[in-house]
């Protein structure tokens, strides 16, 4: 190590962009450097920390006229390279408390520090600086691990898999200690960020899979074996070879194609990505050998690698090896993804490049224009337009799973579709069929979770109280000393619009103990003043109170909250006024299958790509895209292409809503868009069929709206019974339900949900004198 520099104290700028140096010690880290910076020059530099190097930036800064005659030069890096995430990794107490401190501070534009870590800046050789960093206690340098855990892991797999498929894998020590503790041991070394990274181990499913693997997937990126390219440990089929590879997903690549034509595309892309990054040290061939007699999936996937290198059973190198070979890989991937965020952003992106003139005080450390508007805890998977939705939907589905509940049919999809069409939904039904779990366990699912239970409190659960009679009960009012007092809910809506890029989730539980139309009616009515505002989603303000703005400003509905709210049905609760059903989807939970089933073992094994989360699924962790509305006006906001689907499902809505107008219970034209939203946006993901989205929005939509005694009731229950099961017309008299029920039988309706629930309301008609579409 060379001649002392200065001291840093770790700060927001540190662990995301760089640092100024002061001006005292310009001159000498210039001098260790070899260099000579004129305003406006910089030059590529290395930053060496715990053994490991780096590549950064020194900048003379070329200020505006306005700061002409100052001169300051930076160390600078852009957000997330791999120094970044490095610094992370090691001042997690910082990076911590910082993001904690600028929650607190509403995002205010300034520094921020701890106070309790810090850099020591070295001179390293020509080009060269070191950094020597100090963990929170300020003893001694903070460094990674030097337990022994990978060998074990290795030997491991190496050691005991074969053996163990020859017993039951359920409860099997090998399966747990793969599925749970090697990711623990990859953890705790220090080399892998739990807070960027994922870490899954997979055995298979029911049977042992024939190929074990232990993957590292950036969250950024990927969390899923069956896409973009991730770390993977991988055992060959005989057990005596396991490989540490830089590898790609293949099912996307093997969808529409031939096993040839989809191992030419993962060459390609092999040689592509080795063309652009050093391969520091791997092999780059086609020469790994996982066995012999593989699934077809099993083949792409070795064809897939694009790195590797062998370890052997009986010659497993030194933890110290292992290691490097780990750190080298992890360098590998934060190159790549450094390159892949370089093209995503385009050459254009002065701030992520830092390249940009900065035009801050010298005496301040490095800004960005925007700082990352992240809450304490949040772990984000990849941009909004990387997301698949038919890939996030089955994380979602797998993780609610993993916590023993499973709701059937194409309900997690139509409760997307029903978010993402307006952030307003209703879930009814009987008591104890998870209606309130369910918007838990999905806020969980893509990373909301409640501050009651430690974690990030974007998830919040508010038990509606018989006595709410007006909007004060949710967002406030001011007392007789003119003092502002916030409602149950106030502080959670202000939390969210300082938030806008993650979702946040709020359930109004039990929501008709009280008239919803009274508690509710200032959200009933901001909520259709959205508009867009360029590409972000703007309401009126929902709290006038003058006495607010001091602590909440001018509070409007954010982009990012989505209101579900859950209602039994019976002689304890209000009833729905139309004004409430026109503003919401409304789902219905009516089947209850009590039968109880336990996870038993597969006939058939399951390959692992498919099983590589595991048996505890992670969280898939999504940005307010994912659910963010797509549309607001259907004749601006709709596309060219899309236009033929929008003017087929209007034809469609025209012809029920003219069956409707018989008895009064036609639509207008904000159910009319939403519909249309709701079957665009379906269409946009794939996720339903055209019949099944559509049948979804008549239960949802239309039929609530049904209820009375009249004839014309029944006679509308019957015409649109016609529409919804075909074209039965031979309706007798009496015991019209019945006949309803025998066509249904057997026959492929139209909306076969929806005629269902028509034959149940013309049921209760027939026999009760009245009708509603509520159980």
């Amino acid at each position: 190590m060379g001649d002392y520099i200065l001291k840093k104290i770790v700060d927001q700028s540190v662990l995301n962009a760089g640092m100024t140096i002061p001006v005292e010690n310009h001159q000498k880290i210039l001098e260790e450097l070899g260099l000579d910076l004129n305003k406006g020059d910089k030059q590529n530099i290395t930053i060496k920390i715990n053994n490991h190097e780096y590549a950064a930036k020194i900048t003379c800064v070329n200020y505006s006229e306005k700061y002409s005659k100052r001169t300051a030069i930076q160390i600078r890096y852009a957000e997330k390279s791999p120094i970044c995430q490095a610094l992370n990794s090691i001042f997690k107490y910082s990076a911590g408390n910082i993001a904690r401190r600028k929650a607190e501070d509403s995002g205010k534009k300034k520094q921020l520090s701890v106070e309790k870590e810090y850099i020591e800046v070295f001179s390293a050789g020509k080009n060269t600086l070191e950094f020597k960093c100090y963990s929170k206690d300020a003893a001694t340098p903070a460094v990674f691990s030097t337990d022994v855990l990978i060998k074990p892991v290795i030997e491991h797999f190496l050691n005991n898999y074969i053996k163990a498929k020859q017993e039951k894998l359920a409860g099997h020590a090998t399966g747990i200690y793969i599925r749970k503790d090697a990711p623990k041991a990859l953890y705790q070394t220090g080399l892998v960020d739990r807070e960027n990274y994922l870490i899954t181990g997979s055995v298979g499913q029911g049977n042992w899979a024939t190929i074990p693997w232990l993957g590292i997937f950036d969250r950024n990126f990927t969390t899923t074996a069956t896409q973009g390219v991730y770390i993977v440990y991988l055992l060959a089929a005989d057990g005596n070879s396991l490989y540490l590879t830089f590898n790609q997903g293949c099912t996307g690549n093997k969808k529409g194609h031939s096993k040839k034509e989809a191992i030419r595309i993962m060459r390609e892309k092999a040689k592509e990505i080795t063309s652009q990054i050093d391969g520091r040290g791997f092999a780059a061939d086609e020469e790994i050998d996982l066995g012999e007699g593989l699934t077809e999936l099993g083949e792409l996937y070795s064809k897939g690698t694009i790195f590797y290198r062998k370890y052997t059973k009986g010659n497993v190198p030194e933890e110290a090896e292992l290691r490097d070979d780990l750190a080298r890989m992890m360098e590998i991937y934060r190159e790549y993804e450094e390159k892949m965020s370089e093209k995503r952003k385009g050459a254009t992106d002065n701030k992520s490049d830092m390249e940009s003139d900065l035009e801050s005080d010298p005496a301040s450390d490095i800004e960005t224009d925007d700082e990352p508007d992240i809450i304490p805890g949040d772990e984000l998977w990849g941009d909004e337009e990387q997301v698949d939705t038919k890939e996030a939907i089955s994380g979602i589905k797998k993780y609610i799973e993993s916590k023993g509940f499973t709701y059937s049919g194409n309900l997690i999809e139509n409760f997307y579709l029903s978010l993402k069409s307006k952030p307003f939904v209703i879930l009814a039904g009987i008591s104890g069929t998870g209606k309130t779990r369910l918007v838990k366990l999905f806020a969980e699912a893509i990373g909301a979770t409640s501050a009651e239970s430690g974690g990030n409190g974007r998830y919040q659960l508010v038990p509606v109280r018989p006595d709410w009679s007006d909007s004060s009960d949710l967002f406030g009012h001011t007392n007789l000393r003119g003092e502002f007092i916030p409602g149950a809910i106030t502080d959670f809506v202000k939390a969210a619009g300082e938030h806008p890029k993650v979702p946040y989730f709020l359930c109004l539980d039990e929501m008709n103990l009280a008239r919803v139309e009274y508690y509710l009616s200032d959200f009933l009515s901001v909520i259709e003043t959205r508009r867009w505002s360029g590409d972000r989603i703007v309401t009126d303000q929902i709290i006038l109170d003058k006495a607010a703005e001091k602590d909440y400003g001018r509070m409007s509905l954010p982009e990012n909250l989505y209101v579900v709210g859950t209602v039994n049905m019976d002689e304890t609760t209000f009833p729905f006024s139309k004004k409430v059903l026109d503003r919401a989807n409304t789902i219905e939970f009516s089947h209850v299958n009590l039968e109880l089933e336990f996870d038993g073992e597969s006939d058939t094994e399951t390959d692992p790509e498919v099983d590589f989360m595991g048996d505890n699924p992670e969280p898939v962790l999504l940005r307010n895209g994912f659910l963010k509305a797509e549309y607001i006006v259907l004749k601006t906001d709709i596309k060219k292409e899309q236009q033929d689907l929008a003017i087929k499902v209007c034809t469609e809505l025209q012809t029920i809503n003219d069956i409707l107008q018989k008895a009064n219970a036609h639509v207008g034209y904000r159910v009319r868009d939403e519909i249309v939203f709701y079957m665009l946006n379906n269409a946009e993901a794939g996720l339903l069929d055209y019949r099944d989205a559509l049948d979804n929005e008549i239960m949802q939509k239309l039929l609530p709206r049904i209820q009375g005694s009249s004839a014309a009731v029944k006679e509308l229950l019957c015409r649109l019974f016609q529409k919804c099961a075909g074209d039965y017309s031979g309706f007798m008299q009496d015991s019209i339900w019945k006949q309803m029920e025998a066509y249904i039988d057997g026959r492929d309706c139209v909306y076969r949900n929806s005629a269902e629930k028509i034959c149940y309301m013309m049921r209760r008609y027939e026999e009760d004198g009245f009708t509603s579409y509520w159980l």
